[in-house]
């Protein structure tokens, strides 16, 4: 195994940092490491705002010696075209912001892999959707339009004594790989990933969300029924009665920014 691979083998979420902080160099390495990910075009269509201040991440969602918010952002590319005397679309559209999303993902995992190579360990979140998403636009700065934060980044060093550090488990066989053409799972494979997120030699986010102490056969039906709010199809038309609409506020923030348009929701 090579030191990239075996970087990768050890990325581990942290949710407890301690207070040791960040050397600047290595901040430096980090943020130059992850601009180099690919690029549709080399546009670099996002901005990564840096939070040094521990009560502004509080506010946000999560604390660690430093945030890191990948946003995707066309203004930039918009401000150099006028500058060039170009207008640039008439409208930033839906692709732009999947190609862009695209572009702030890539930035955002290398970073996360240039961090691990130097001792630093991370935690996504997409805490930014939760709550009211106006206020990463007011504690930030972010422009109203053609900016989206996409996810934040915590970066700092394990507490090991508040942290229980295992190795994440992922799947990795049928269902996640189809070799030659894509292929749905039948009732056996599925059966069997049904009990390999019960395996406690997986190391799933089962062994710390306590899913057999509230009375559930499976991790996954506490998942779903506890983190995605899916109500238990009915026995007689199989059909749910009830929608999450838990995400709405992003769904309108999506369109103030422009990279939703209400026409297609008409």
């Amino acid at each position: 195994m090579n030191k990239t691979i075996e970087v990768i083998e050890n990325l581990k979420t942290v949710r407890k940092f301690s207070d040791k902080s960040i050397p600047e160099e290595h901040l430096s390495l980090i943020l130059k490491s992850c601009v180099n990910a690919a690029t549709a075009s080399a546009r670099q269509t996002y901005s990564i705002i840096v939070v040094d201040d521990k009560e502004v991440m509080k506010k946000i969602g999560y604390v660690g010696n430093k945030m890191l918010l990948f946003c995707v952002d066309f203004n930039r590319v918009i401000d150099a075209a006028e500058y060039l005397g170009f207008q640039y679309k008439n409208e930033v559209s839906i692709v732009d912001f999947i190609t862009g999303s695209t572009d702030t993902i890539l930035a955002a995992q290398t970073a996360a892999i240039a961090a691990k190579s130097l001792g630093i360990d991370s935690f996504f979140s997409n805490c930014v959707h939760r709550g009211n998403i106006n206020r990463i636009y007011e504690l930030l700065n972010l422009p109203q339009k053609y900016c989206f934060p996409i996810i934040a980044l915590m970066l700092g060093y394990s507490d090991e004594k508040k942290s229980k550090l295992t190795k994440k488990g992922r799947l990795s066989g049928p269902g996640i790989i189809h070799p030659s053409k894509y292929q749905r799972l039948n009732s056996e494979e599925l059966e069997k990933i049904v009990l390999e997120y019960d395996s406690e030699d997986k190391h799933f986010l089962s062994l710390i969300d306590g899913w057999r102490e509230n009375g559930y056969n499976h991790y996954l039906e506490y998942f779903y029924e506890k983190w995605c709010g899916c109500l238990r199809l009915d026995e007689e038309n199989h059909q749910q009665t009830k929608s999450n609409n838990q995400y709405e506020e992003v769904e309108r923030m999506l369109m103030n920014t422009v990279f939703l348009s209400d026409r297609m929701n008409s």
